[in-house]
């Protein structure tokens, strides 16, 4: 056992043993310690890619890729982003250039910077206006989700039914 003749002497033997603190580690943006966070990869605009690419975490191209893109999550084109071929993912976003089909199982939005030239088959999908956007969309992938409820037949409507519609105010 270890007596001290003062206070400070003890506070300073107590300090001997203590780590020195450390300065805070600056980390990059794209990690995160989280284990529930999403990953998400980031391509630059100075990309150019000529193949097929694949993952299974978001991603977001700004550069340009000549080839299909198939991923398992989200891709977002930014608005300086380029593709030449189809884009296969659970949800897609086109703020740049398409030339290709877009198939998603959950959703595709189109903005108002995007130009598309190509097909969308999607359950869901949002063109807002401006879009440039040339091609067919088809919401009735067998991935659609499922209506709720009975859906009556549409029925045709009858002379006086138009009628009584075209004359209200």
């Amino acid at each position: 056992m270890s007596v001290f003749s003062t206070q400070n002497e003890r506070a300073q033997v107590f300090a001997e043993r203590r780590p020195a603190p450390q300065p805070p580690v600056a980390t990059d943006p794209g990690t995160r310690t989280d284990p529930g966070a999403r990953k998400v990869s980031v391509l630059g605009r100075t990309l150019v890619f000529k193949g097929e690419l694949s993952a299974e975490e978001d991603l977001v191209l700004q550069g340009r890729v000549e080839g299909s893109i198939r991923h398992t999550q989200s891709v977002t084109i930014g608005a300086d982003g380029v593709v030449v071929g189809d884009i296969h993912a659970r949800t897609i976003v086109i703020e740049g250039t398409v030339e290709g089909d877009l198939h998603a199982s959950a959703s595709v939005n189109v903005t108002a910077t995007a130009n598309v030239h190509g097909n969308i088959v999607a359950p869901r999908v949002g063109i807002i206006e401006g879009a440039q956007f040339n091609g067919s969309v088809d919401m009735s992938s067998a991935q659609a989700p499922a209506r709720r409820g009975p859906v009556d037949e549409p029925r045709p409507l009858s002379d006086k039914t138009i009628d009584q519609m075209l004359s209200r105010p």
